[in-house]
């Protein structure tokens, strides 16, 4: 959730933390013993880079006005959903028709959406939480038996049934996780609302202003 400019930042930081240990040790130890300043660097790297990350997530925890465990909780169900997208778009590989391949790409693009959100706006997290720890693992599980299923090479009865009703049990997960993302996005479009309230508001008072002016 820190995004591409904090991870330059803190790998700049740690780069000049590693090359100033590097080359103060090396002027200070003399002979032999100035190998020493390769590790040292190394050190000062990692821990430069433990320090700079851990004050990183602390100021974009209090930028976004949640606390650093919450922070910490929902970066670490960021990415055990982006592992569960990856899981989803294995499966492409194994379905055999356009219908397969529908049924596992509706709740993978639904995934990607909803992750993308939460990542933009963390605060999201708590509007969506059985999306990451039911909904999605749910799709990832019945998408896998979905494939294994069309992949049966002697069709009979069971198979037929089985194939049926986890196609209509991951298409009613589908719609769970449409509801999901409309949750998501529920705050935005309340703001949008008010900010059309608000211009129409704006716009009305301009053409009162108008009319009185031209009388």
């Amino acid at each position: 959730m820190l995004g591409p400019t904090n991870f330059l930042t803190r790998h700049l930081l740690n780069f000049i933390a590693a090359f100033t240990v590097f080359g103060v040790s090396i002027i200070n130890i003399a002979g032999a013993a100035g190998l020493l300043s390769i590790p040292l660097a190394v050190v000062a790297y990692y821990a430069s880079n433990k320090i700079t990350f851990a004050v990183q997530k602390s100021s974009q925890s209090k930028k976004i006005g949640i606390s650093k465990s919450e922070y910490t909780l929902i970066d670490a169900q960021l990415k055990q959903a982006k592992s569960h997208v990856q899981a989803l778009n294995q499966q492409y590989v194994r379905v055999r028709s356009v219908r397969s391949f529908k049924q596992i790409n509706e709740p993978s693009t639904l995934a990607k959406r909803i992750i993308n959100l939460v990542q933009t706006n963390p605060q999201k997290f708590y509007a969506v939480e059985d999306f990451f720890y039911a909904h999605l693992p749910s799709a990832v599980e019945l998408s896998d038996k979905y494939t294994l299923l069309t992949k049966e090479q002697i069709p009979s009865t069971d198979v037929h049934l089985a194939l049926e009703d986890t196609r209509k049990t991951l298409k009613e997960l589908q719609v769970t996780m449409e509801d999901d993302l409309k949750s998501a996005l529920s705050s935005d479009i309340e703001n949008l609302k008010i900010e059309l309230d608000f211009a129409k508001m704006s716009n009305e008072k301009r053409k009162d202003r108008l009319k009185i002016g031209g009388e």
